[in-house]
C-alpha cells in the first residue's frame, strides 16, 4: 500500500497532485563521508557492483531509458515490498522497471537488464537506510532539520511533515548543499550501486511547499495552516520559505534535480554506473522555465495522477485531464524521457472496463517510451491482468480527435476513447473494411457507441490500410 495515500487527498486541496510515497525496504546502510556540521556521518562500505549490473550496462535499445514499448503494454512495478520472491521471479521478465525496488537482486536474477530505482524523498532522511533517528540528528546535525512556521509566518519547533508518511524519517533542509550531497551521493547513490539499482527514484519534486507542520511520527500533532519554512541554528531561526507558494521553494526543487544530475554524472564513484534520474512530478506548463529545467535533467518521469486521478475516475469523465496528460506524456517521450504512468482506481478490484480505458489512454500516448501500472485502491503489490498480452504493432498515426472522442490506428489494431463527454455516450465511426475484436470480448459495432470515460482496445489485421 502506498505510504502517502493520504497525501494525495491533502494536496488536491492545494492544486498539486504528487507523491507516491511508500519507499522500499532493503538493508540498512549509513552514509559515507563527513559533510560540514556537528559531527561526521558514519561510513558505508565501498560499493561492490552486483554481478548482473555495473559500469558497462547495456543500452535499452529504445527511444528512452527503457526497452522500446511500441505496440505493446510496457509494464513497471510501483513498489515491490508486498510481493513475494516467487511473484518477482515470475513477473520480472514481463516488466521494464520498478519505481521503488526493495528486492533488486531477486528482480535481476530473472531479468538482468530491468531498470531498478532507489526510492527517496529530498526532504526526508530514509531512516530504514541510514539508521539515523531523531536523537542522532539532533546530536550531530541539528541545523539540517527542517521546521514549520505558522500560517502567519511565525517560526515553531514543529517538525515539517509530508501528510501520510508513517515512518520516523527526519525532515531535512534540502536547500543545504550538504544535505543534497548526503541524499544523492552518500546515502542513496552509494546504496543504489551497492544493491544493483540502476536509477534514483526521487519523489516529491513539486513546485509548491505542500509540507505541513507538526509531525505525528515524532509525537506531535499536525497543525492546520503550518508549512515547512526553515531551520534552527541554536536559538537563531533561519528562514528558507515565506509561504506555501514561495518561489524560493520552487528554485530549491529545481536546484536539487540539477545537482542530482551533476552528482551521478561527475562523482568519481557514481559516474561509471550511469545512474538514471526518475522524478515524481506533477504535470506542468511546457512554457515554464522551471519545468524545462527539471525535464532537462531527468531520464524518467512518474505521473502518479495518470488517467484515473487517484480514484476520481468513477466514470464521470474529465476531458481536460485526458488532453493535458496525453500531451505531456507524448512531449517527454519525444524528448528522450521515459514516462511511467500510474492509474489507481479507488476500488477493491479494477474492473475490465477500467483496465481497458487505462490501456486505451496508454496506447494514445505511447511513443515507445511509456510504461503503465494499473491498480486498485490497495496498490503496490502484484497486478497482473489478461489485457496486458495485447500486441498492436506499429502506430499508423498519432492520436487525434476531440473534444470527446479520440482514436489512434495501429498496424494490428485501433484504440478509441471517450475522454469525458457531457453526454452518456458518443458514437465513433470505425475505419471500414476491417473486422475488429475487443480485448475484453465486448461486442464491436460500427459506429461504436463509447460511454463517457470508457475506451476500447481493438485488434485487427492490416490496421493501417
Amino acid at each position: 500500500m502506498r505510504r502517502l495515500m493520504l497525501f494525495a487527498a491533502a494536496i488536491t486541496l492545494l492544486g498539486v497532485f504528487c507523491a507516491c510515497g511508500g519507499g522500499g525496504g532493503g538493508a540498512s546502510s549509513s552514509a559515507n563521508g563527513s559533510p560540514p556540521g556537528n559531527g561526521p556521518l558514519p561510513p558505508t562500505p565501498t560499493p561492490t557492483p552486483a554481478p548482473t549490473t555495473g559500469p558497462s550496462s547495456s543500452p535499452s535499445n529504445g527511444p528512452t531509458m527503457i526497452a522500446d514499448t511500441t505496440g505493446r503494454v510496457g509494464l513497471f512495478q510501483e513498489f515491490d515490498k508486498f510481493m513475494t520472491s516467487a511473484q518477482i521471479q515470475n513477473d520480472a521478465p514481463h516488466y521494464d522497471a520498478v519505481w521503488g525496488a526493495t528486492f533488486p537482486q531477486v528482480w535481476l536474477s530473472s531479468h538482468p537488464s530491468i531498470v531498478l530505482s532507489r526510492y527517496f524523498i529530498p526532504q526526508e532522511d530514509r531512516s530504514i537506510e541510514s539508521g539515523h533517528d531523531l536523537n542522532w540528528w539532533q546530536a550531530n546535525h541539528p541545523d539540517w532539520i527542517l521546521y514549520a512556521c505558522t500560517a502567519s509566518g511565525a517560526p515553531t519547533h514543529d517538525f515539517a511533515y509530508w501528510p501520510g508518511v508513517d515512518a520516523p524519517d527526519v525532515p531535512l533542509d534540502f536547500h543545504n548543499q550538504a544535505v543534497i550531497d548526503y541524499q544523492v551521493r552518500q546515502l542513496n547513490g552509494m546504496n543504489a550501486i551497492t544493491n544493483g539499482d540502476t536509477a534514483l527514484a526521487i519523489d516529491q519534486i513539486v513546485f509548491q511547499d505542500a509540507m505541513v507542520g507538526g509531525n505525528p511520527n515524532f509525537g506531535q500533532t499536525v497543525k492546520a495552516g503550518e508549512y515547512a519554512c526553515g531551520i534552527w541554528q541554536g536559538s537563531t531561526f533561519v528562514r528558507r520559505y515565506s509561504g506555501v507558494n514561495d518561489p524560493a521553494w520552487t528554485s530549491d526543487m529545481v536546484a536539487f534535480v540539477k545537482a542530482a544530475r551533476q552528482i551521478v554524472k561527475n562523482d568519481v564513484t557514481l559516474a561509471p554506473y550511469h545512474l538514471k534520474i526518475i522524478v515524481n512530478h506533477p504535470l506542468g506548463s511546457m512554457g515554464d522555465p522551471n519545468e524545462q529545467a527539471v525535464l532537462a535533467n531527468i531520464d524518467g518521469f512518474l505521473d502518479e495522477r495518470g488517467y484515473a486521478d487517484h480514484g476520481r475516475y468513477k466514470g464521470a469523465g474529465d476531458a481536460n485531464l485526458f488532453r493535458s496528460t496525453t500531451k505531456y506524456l507524448v512531449y517527454v517521450q519525444q524528448h528522450g524521457i521515459a514516462a511511467f504512468v500510474i492509474n489507481s482506481f479507488a476500488d477493491v478490484t479494477v474492473t475490465p472496463q477500467q483496465r481497458e480505458y487505462a490501456l486505451a489512454a496508454y496506447f494514445m500516448a505511447n511513443e515507445g517510451g511509456e510504461d503503465v501500472y494499473i491498480s486498485p485502491s490497495t496498490g503496490g503489490g502484484e497486478q497482473n491482468y489478461p489485457e496486458y498480452s495485447v500486441q498492436l504493432g506499429k502506430p499508423c498515426e498519432e492520436y487525434h480527435g476531440g473534444p470527446s472522442i479520440y482514436e489512434r490506428r495501429f498496424s494490428g489494431g485501433l484504440v478509441v476513447l471517450n475522454s469525458g463527454s457531457p453526454t452518456a455516450s458518443v458514437s465513433a465511426s470505425l475505419p471500414g473494411n476491417h473486422t475488429y475484436s475487443d480485448i475484453d470480448g465486448r461486442q464491436v459495432t460500427n459506429p461504436l457507441s463509447v460511454a463517457s470515460s470508457d475506451g476500447y482496445v481493438l485488434t485487427t489485421s492490416n490496421g493501417c490500410s
